[in-house]
């Protein structure tokens, strides 16, 4: 057992080139050789099938065209007595029978079942349904309703009955009937046949002795019930699948299977499906666990169908033997495949073997100068040439390689110092650039704040001019209101006036109304005097002097207040027109200090705006110079970065040149192993 080195790992075995060759073809032949068998088993199998079913097919027509000629037979042979002169005067004259035609016509039937055995019985039967000549004394006790053949043949038709149990035999048996017509072509009554199915059970079962000794065949009539069948004699009368229930009612009734029950279904759905099928059928059929393709055809007469089998691996046998017969083929294409591949790998393989010695002698010794031979002109023999040539290429780029390693190893060194004085140069660049980007951010610094002022004394000027202009308006307000307040008081001026007069001419009509009541008075008080000289007569003369003198004196008294009081609104009313005068003197002096504010501030207003917009240029200006010192900052910005890529971008050509150097050493060390 070997050992392997710690840290290696041990060569996997491998197969050789000529084993691969070997398996190559073999399994390129095995490969072949089976999908060409396997194809042909498929396109033999298909074929073989598709005669099979053609056969099958030919076979179900065959046995179909048979049993319906037979039932033809039987047809022409009931025509043939219901055509009989005797026939046609029995049902005539059904009311009144004569002897000698119901003898005619009885010796007529016994004539016809004696050349035809599998017919039990034939009936002669009226148009009310009864019997009136029959081969038998049997009576069928059913109503006309229920006898389905009597019924088709009265309304004119001939007909075929399904399978049914002979009442007198109790095997299989089918009933046909033709209409018989009168002298006028109308129907006068029905000629019946009860036969027996032994024929048909007959030309069922030849069919196995045409196709094959596995050949199955199969009959049933328009219900589903099995007439004949060469799988298993217990099918007879049976529905192949379940009947409903109305449809098995009425074949109790018809009395299909005599007095007993209806017997169970088959179970054999494949078969249900060709019921009463009115075309040809190829169809899949398990039989006894056994695969089947069965061909069905249609009886057209009867409404019958009849299906011919055949197990499926009969059918395939053939293929079966044609597929062992390719397999042992194949084998020997195999066998013959592995030793022509053998032969040609082993001749292969030696010239490759000697192409690997060459090789094995180069890599161990490095030496170039060993020949190789071609020993053919094959593929084999170019690649041998090929190689020869590679060796004398690579013995040449060695030599070519052995002069360059010299120059390479002095380019290295020239580029090794080169490349040390550039880092050093850009290591200055690099310190000023710094220096620089530190000045150009206290520059952008310096420059932001500036242009931050700059907006804050743009704001500033704004809010002053705005203010201004809010003050002038102001101005002009109080100009406009003081001008109305000043209007306003030269208008209560002019009312007071009107009122002082208003109130000196009340003054002089207070003076007429106590001069009035002065004399009011005198003459209350004359009255008086008189009155009293008048005695008891100038007593109510003397009430109402009394009465005037007091309401004189009240006038005196109320003029006297009236006085008064228009002397006091005299007074104030003389005081409110100076001082209306003096308001007005008032108004007018401080409209004027108005209107010179109101100058004034516009004055103002106007160095405002100058100063707003001088203000928007500093703005400006300081805005573009912090836009100039950010690109300014932005390009020192990139010229460190490109600079910092160059440093590095040095290192890597000085670790570069290194490693060329490096490797130009190890390439002449290598190439100093060769023998050239």
């Amino acid at each position: 057992m070997g050992v392997v080195a710690e840290g290696t790992t041990a060569p996997r075995r491998s197969l050789t080139l000529s084993s691969k060759i070997v398996l190559l073809s073999v399994g390129i032949s095995a490969a072949l050789a089976g999908g060409l068998t396997w194809l042909g088993y498929g396109k033999a199998a298909s074929g073989l099938r598709a005669k099979s079913e053609l056969a099958l097919g030919s076979e179900a027509l065959l046995t179909a065209t048979l049993v319906e000629n037979w039932m033809s037979e039987r047809l022409v042979a009931l025509r043939g007595v219901a055509g009989l002169r005797s026939v046609r005067t029995v049902l005539d004259t059904a009311v009144s029978l004569a002897r000698e035609d119901v003898d005619a016509t009885n010796l007529a039937l016994s004539d016809i079942s004696s050349v035809a055995p599998e017919i039990e019985s034939i009936d002669v039967v009226d148009l009310r349904g009864g019997v009136v000549a029959s081969t038998t004394d049997e009576k069928d006790l059913r109503p006309p309703a229920q006898r389905r053949e009597l019924q088709a043949a009265l309304a004119g038709r001939e007909f075929i009955s399904g399978v049914s149990v002979s009442p007198s035999s109790g095997a299989p048996c089918i009933y046909t009937a033709v209409p018989a017509r009168g002298s006028n072509g109308t129907v006068v009554g029905v000629v019946r046949a009860r036969e027996s199915i032994d024929r048909i059970q007959t030309l069922v079962a030849a069919a196995r002795d045409r196709i094959g000794a596995g050949a199955q065949g199969v009959l049933l009539d328009g219900d589903g019930l099995v007439v004949a069948t060469t799988a298993d004699a217990g099918w007879q009368l049976r529905p192949v699948v379940a009947l409903p229930s109305g449809k098995e009612e009425a074949l109790r009734a018809e009395e299909r299977w005599g007095t007993r029950g209806a017997p169970p279904a088959i179970g054999a759905a494949e078969l249900g499906k060709i019921r009463g099928t009115g075309s040809r059928r190829v169809f899949a059929w398990d039989l006894s666990h056994t695969r089947h393709v069965a061909v069905a055809e249609p009886l057209r007469q009867a409404g019958w169908s009849y299906a011919a089998a055949l197990p499926l691996a009969e059918v395939e046998s053939d293929a079966r033997a044609f597929l062992r017969q390719a397999v042992a083929a194949a084998l020997v294409g195999l066998l013959a495949a592995w030793i022509l591949s053998f032969v040609v790998a082993r001749r292969v393989v030696q010239a490759i073997r000697k192409l690997i010695a060459v090789s094995q002698h180069i890599v161990t010794r490095n030496d170039l100068t060993h020949r190789v031979e071609a020993s053919s002109d094959d593929e084999v023999g170019q690649l041998a040439e090929s190689f020869s040539r590679m060796v004398s290429a690579l013995r040449d780029a060695l030599t070519t390689l052995q002069s360059a390693s010299g120059a390479l190893l002095e380019a290295a060194e020239q580029l090794r110092t080169t490349t040390e004085s550039e880092r050093e140069l850009l290591g200055r660049q690099a310190s000023a650039l710094q220096q620089t980007q530190v000045t150009a951010q206290e520059i952008k610094q310096t420059s932001a704040l500036a242009a931050e002022k700059a907006h804050a004394v743009l704001r500033a000027a704004e809010g002053a001019g705005e203010m201004g202009r809010s003050g002038e308006t102001a101005v002009e307000e109080s100009i406009t209101g003081l001008a109305s307040i000043r209007s306003q008081t030269s208008q209560i001026g002019e009312h007071i006036r009107a009122l002082e007069n208003s109130a000196r001419q009340i003054g002089g009509i207070t003076a007429t109304v106590k001069d009035l009541a002065d004399q009011s008075n005198m003459l209350a008080l004359n009255a008086a005097i008189e009155a009293v000289r008048s005695g008891e007569h100038g007593k109510g003369f003397a009430v109402v002097a009394r009465e005037i003198r007091s309401l004189a004196d009240q006038s005196i008294a109320a003029t006297r207040r009236v006085g008064e009081i228009l002397a006091t609104l005299g007074g104030s009313i003389q005081s409110a027109v100076q001082m209306s005068e003096q308001g007005s003197r008032a108004i007018g002096d401080g409209l004027s200090r108005v209107k010179d504010s109101g100058d004034n501030l516009r004055g103002l207003l106007a160095l405002t705006r100058e100063n707003v917009d001088s203000a928007r240029q500093i703005a400006a200006a300081v805005g573009q110079q912090d836009a100039g010192i950010q690109q300014i900052f932005v390009a020192v910005t990139e010229q460190l970065a490109m600079m910092q890529q160059t440093q590095q971008r040095l290192e890597n050509t000085t670790a570069a040149s290194a490693s060329v150097r490096e490797q130009a050493a190890r390439v002449s060390e290598l190439l100093a192993r060769y023998v050239i």
